[in-house]
């Protein structure tokens, strides 16, 4: 048994990015803590919109090819062609960032009133116009370590990124405040570029990158639908996280919004190492051109083996719900324990529908996924928004259950042909 255990890779994968996972929410605790403490709710929100931002930036700098480049480095045998593809992907990034820099620069002004953000920050929107390269780059690499299944080297490296980042923010919210909070963010994608910049070096597959460098553009043709799935749904995520913070804070005050973050952040912490399986293991898996794969079948297992680890987690999490408050903020935060059981139903039901929606990514069914993200989105700001005035904060939380237990109703109706033949 514990043999077969051994050789399971979907299990190794779960065990060390668990391990991994662990190290990174007991480091996000202390910044988590030192925000609570220093910048309390409000300082929290205004953050957490600032992070939307560089997702944003992130995204579309990378054109939202992440996942196509994990299936195609998972699928793709021949070097040559690999190299190349990678070459003209190279190119395609730093245009984007050319690009998305200049209209950041152009729209500074309405970039910090939408974060809630004074004219003293705009030097650091300036400077996030010259790193967005860097976050192309970054994901270029993480993508490309995912793909080949590397799944110890990306893992060490988001922990040690982790690591000095919020080494970096506890110095700079203890001179500086929420300026040193933002400055510590905006100097993430560098730290994240080096680190990868560095493996990749000592890899050789540096080299290989740039060895005999002729971009072709026709390449990237295959990465079409990637781009048009990922950038729908991140732009959307956070520009819609970013206005639910402004409904709060307007229908609420902005505490509250402050209070839905910290609810969110902790959602994210114990979802790190699901995110881990869904990039190194159930994407290049269904990206395999496998004539005798069964998707029943296969996501069967990968359920089995995962819901064996998250239910109990998710179990325990709600009966520490106080004490995890208490540890990850202050006793300032325990207003949000009630939020608890719905934020947890909601990812019990995210892990589920993600496998699915995964297969739908690898095989680029963009009908199917076009109808998902519509709906998901239609109905989680359609009840937010009904939600939020009754019920406060705990409406949102709500809205977020009931999302994705209808997310995982559809996508279930929609892959019933390949689920049950």
């Amino acid at each position: 048994m514990i043999r077969d255990l051994k050789k399971n890779i979907l299990f190794n994968i779960i065990g060390y990015t668990g391990f991994t996972g662990v190290l990174r929410v007991i480091i996000g605790v202390v910044s988590q803590k030192v925000i609570a403490v220093f910048l309390g709710a409000s300082g929290l929100a205004i953050l957490a919109s600032f992070r939307n931002l560089i997702e944003i930036l992130t995204s579309f700098s990378s054109v939202g090819s992440r996942s196509g480049i994990i299936s195609k480095t998972a699928s793709e045998k021949n070097r040559g062609t690999a190299r190349v593809f990678l070459n003209s992907v190279v190119s395609l990034f730093l245009c984007a960032s050319f690009f998305l820099g200049l209209i950041l620069l152009w729209n500074k002004k309405w970039v910090l009133e939408s974060l809630q953000l004074g004219f003293e920050h705009i030097k650091l929107i300036q400077v996030i116009v010259f790193i967005v390269p860097f976050m192309a780059l970054s994901v270029l690499m993480e993508a490309v370590l995912s793909g080949l299944k590397a799944y110890k080297p990306v893992a060490n490296i988001q922990l040690l990124i982790a690591f000095i980042t919020t080494i970096f923010m506890v110095v700079l919210i203890y001179f500086f405040g929420l300026y040193g909070a933002l400055t510590a963010l905006v100097c993430r994608p560098v730290f994240s570029f080096l680190f990868y910049l560095v493996y990749f070096k000592k890899s050789y597959a540096l080299v290989s990158f740039l060895k005999n460098y002729k971009p072709d553009f026709s390449k990237v043709k295959d990465l079409l639908p990637y781009i048009s799935m990922t950038l729908i749904s991140a732009g959307f995520v956070q520009v819609i996280e970013i206005w639910l913070r402004n409904l709060i804070s307007s229908e609420i005050d902005l505490e509250s919004a402050g209070f839905w973050t910290a609810m969110n952040n902790i959602s994210s912490h114990y979802f790190t190492f699901v995110s881990f399986v869904f990039t190194l293991y159930v994407l290049p898996k269904f990206s395999e051109n496998n004539l005798t794969f069964k998707l029943y079948s296969e996501s069967k297992l990968i359920l089995k083996t995962l819901l064996s680890f998250v239910t109990p987690a998710l179990c325990l999490l709600y009966f520490f719900r106080t004490p995890i408050v208490q540890l990850l903020y202050s006793s300032d935060f325990l207003e949000i324990t009630p939020l608890f059981k719905w934020q947890l139903t909601a990812d019990w039901f995210r892990v589920i529908f993600l496998v699915f929606a995964y297969y739908i990514v690898a095989k680029r069914r963009l009908v199917d996924y076009f109808i998902i993200e519509l709906f998901s989105f239609s109905v989680f700001i359609g009840l937010s928004t009904s939600l939020v005035n009754p019920y406060g904060i705990e409406g949102v939380v709500m809205a977020n259950a009931i999302r994705y237990a209808g997310c995982l109703i559809l996508i279930v109706f929609l892959l019933r042909k390949k689920l049950f033949s």
